[in-house]
């Protein structure tokens, strides 16, 4: 991390303003649908990208009000589908406070494959454009849900247990089943959204998030991504706060390249996901 910000001073002295590009591509995976067991809930994708100006003239006091947002580009995104199908997606794509967002619900063409290089551009109304570059990677496994398709009942459900049941019945937390190189995991992210079963193409309502939510937290994520390199992830009791399913996923995370007419501690993510459904009756 001290690394990084003196690299940060270093390159920023007297700089004075610069463009701040924050882009992420994440997904939750397809599982099967728990009310109906010929269906499947599908998959959701979603890019979202910030871009806004920062004042860099103190690299050692950034802070989110020396952010200013870029409303004004144009967003599109470029992938070689299936590595025979060229696909440029400029459509779909909203625009809030410098946070520009394309998902698979408003553009189904828009998919997710691990290994696929995918190139983010946003150009601005002054023919400045800016990009981002990431290539998901492989997905790692829940341990709490490993082999398994079950659902886990919160609260416990008394014996006898008349359906397959993942663990102990409860789910505080989940363990990421991948090995740590050198002593030290590769970040992750975990998101749980409440999904609705009856309605399965329904964009997941997002409970609980762990990852980086502003541009602000993208930025410190960038100077340590310590705090993600985690080998078990607690998720709260609110992350659950009604009846229902909800869809818990972890992200195994990327990182991707950003153009170098950006400021230096831009970032550009991928997480691919893998998931588990918990059932609170």
């Amino acid at each position: 991390m001290i690394r990084r910000l003196a690299l940060i001073a270093l390159c920023c002295v007297a700089c004075g303003k610069e463009t701040f590009l924050a882009a992420a591509f994440v997904q939750t995976p397809s599982l099967p649908n728990p009310v109906d067991p010929s269906g499947n809930i599908p998959p959701f994708q979603v890019i979202t990208a910030y871009l806004g100006t920062i004042d860099t003239t103190d690299p050692t006091k950034i802070d989110p009000g020396k952010e200013a947002p870029i409303t004004d580009a144009i967003a599109s995104v470029s992938f070689m589908h299936g590595g025979t199908d060229p696909r440029w997606l400029e459509s779909g794509w909203t625009q809030s406070d410098g946070t520009y967002t394309l998902s698979s619900k408003d553009e189904p063409l828009l998919t997710f494959e691990p290994g696929t290089p995918y190139t983010l551009v946003l150009e601005t109304k002054d023919g400045d454009a800016f990009g981002a570059r990431f290539t998901p990677g492989p997905a790692i496994d829940i341990q709490e849900f490993v082999g398994s398709t079950c659902t886990i009942a919160l609260p416990p459900p008394l014996p006898p247990y008349n359906a397959p049941r993942c663990h102990d019945g409860s789910l505080s937390g989940i363990t990421r089943t991948d090995a740590a190189v050198n002593g030290t995991f590769s970040p992750a992210f975990v998101i749980v959204g409440r999904i609705d079963p009856n309605n399965p193409s329904a964009e997941p309502q997002i409970t609980y998030k762990f990852m980086p939510q502003s541009a602000d937290e993208l930025l410190k994520y960038v100077l340590s991504d310590r705090p993600y390199r985690l080998q078990k992830f607690d998720i709260p009791a609110s992350a659950y706060p009604q009846s229902g399913y909800y869809l818990v996923t972890l992200l195994s995370i990327k990182q991707g390249k950003v153009s170098s007419n950006a400021f230096l501690g831009s970032t550009a993510l991928a997480g691919t996901g893998v998931a588990g459904i918990v059932h609170v009756p």
